[in-house]
């Protein structure tokens, strides 16, 4: 060690001496050690991106693993499925061409809109066939759920139906010599259920957008409607040519007690219907018993003959009256009310959802005068046009304003709980 003085003649300062060899093994020791560091630090985030890669690579496996899965059950047009099948089938349009000719339908169908009687070239597959050959369908009866993809409610079958073979059930993949494409979607697999019709007339024999046909657990015999409340079959003279169009209704539920016209033969179609008679069918027509009126309005009495009707419809929610407490029980009934009551009772007896008839609207609707169907009736009207319950009624236009008479009557509360 050297001792150097400083010029200004300050205190000395000891200061060490390195030779220069032993400078350059420090300096190149301490490279290394910032070398080693970057390389652990680069160890480290190639260690983390070898991990980010790995995980990436895990998740494409996952998914298209998901992928397989996903065709393997979902690519699919139709599925058999339920208590009542031995086999669940997961059936393409594919596997539907390739069944035997036996299985193979290829005819004309008849079907009814509120436009009038259509007909169409059905290519597709007996139903009967696909249960019983191919789902190991052996129950003589059950009760069948087919569900639409776009929600839209479908009353159940009877297996008894879909196994007669004067309905003869199709599992239908072309229309008219074209491939199904409701949904818009051509590369989509479609399929529509399509009967043969019972009777001139008859709704309800067309079900678009089927995924699923569920069947379920065997019943010992046909489900047959209740006989109790019918009645020996009562003979209108008045029914005329100009009320052709509600003469099955009206039978129908004068057999079953619902009504039971003027006296003397006559039913009287043109003539009006209060709601205060409207409400007695309603309810007779769902099963309720008359309940004691509450004396929620105050012009009904509960001495009055439908005070227990109008309190069993105001129960089940089918009436509900007007601002300020009243009921109106002589008013005669329009067109627009007599579709949110029927509405009301088809969610009443679990025919539909309140949330399902919420999703039909009127600007959908084929009616010119759709713009006038006022808010609070609209989506029960724009149902029941669905449901074709209007056909006989309101063909191009729907005058919600227009009075119901009981011919009327009679074909809206039929086609709507009945048929």
């Amino acid at each position: 060690m050297e001792t150097v003085r400083p010029p200004d003649g300050k205190e000395n300062i000891a200061v060490y001496s390195i030779p220069l060899d032993m400078l350059f093994i420090f300096a190149t020791s301490h490279m290394l050690e910032d070398l080693y560091i970057l390389k652990k630090e680069n160890e480290i985030m190639f260690t983390k991106r070898t991990k980010g890669f790995a995980l990436l690579l895990v998740l494409v496996l996952i998914l298209s693993q998901l992928s397989v899965f996903a065709t393997e059950y979902e690519d699919h047009a139709v599925m058999i499925m339920g208590e009542g099948v031995t086999t669940e089938l997961h059936l393409t349009i594919a596997d539907m061409k390739a069944m035997p000719a036996e299985a193979q339908i290829d005819e004309p169908y008849i079907y009814n809109s509120k436009a009038g009687e259509k007909s169409v070239y059905v290519k597709g597959v007996s139903l009967a066939y696909v249960l019983t050959e191919l789902a190991g369908v052996t129950a003589d009866n059950a009760e069948v759920i087919l569900t639409a993809s776009d929600g839209f409610y479908i009353a159940p079958q009877m297996l008894a139906d879909l196994l007669n073979p004067e309905l003869k059930y199709v599992l239908a993949y072309e229309i008219d010599g074209e491939k199904i494409d409701n949904d818009g979607v051509p590369e989509n697999d479609e399929v529509v259920v399509y009967r043969k019709v019972e009777y001139d007339g008859e709704f309800g024999t067309v079900y678009k957008f089927i995924v699923t046909i569920s069947v379920g657990k065997a019943t010992d015999s046909p489900v047959e409607p209740d006989p109790e409340n019918e009645v020996e079959t009562v003979e209108f003279k008045d029914i005329t040519e100009e009320f052709a169009y509600a003469e099955m209704a009206i039978k129908e539920l004068a057999k079953k007690g619902i009504i039971n016209g003027m006296g003397g033969g006559i039913y009287a179609p043109q003539g009006n219907l209060t709601r205060a008679q409207i409400t007695k069918i309603m309810v007779e027509s769902l099963g309720h018993q008359e309940a004691e009126y509450k004396g929620g309005f105050s012009d009904v009495n509960a001495s009055d003959w439908f005070a227990g009707y109008v309190q069993a419809a105001v129960d089940a929610g089918i009436f509900i009256g007007y601002p300020g407490g009243t009921f109106n029980p002589d008013q005669v009934i329009s067109r627009q009310e007599m579709a949110v009551v029927a509405a009301r009772g088809a969610i009443d007896s679990g025919m539909v959802t309140a949330e399902m008839v919420e999703k039909f609207v009127m600007e959908k609707s084929d009616y010119a005068d759709k713009a006038v169907v006022p808010v609070w009736a609209a989506n029960e009207v724009a149902w029941l046009e669905a449901q074709g319950v209007f056909a006989e009624i309101a063909v191009e236009t729907f005058e919600p304003f227009r009075t119901v008479n009981r011919a009327e009557a009679a074909v809206i509360v039929f086609n709507t709980l009945f048929k």
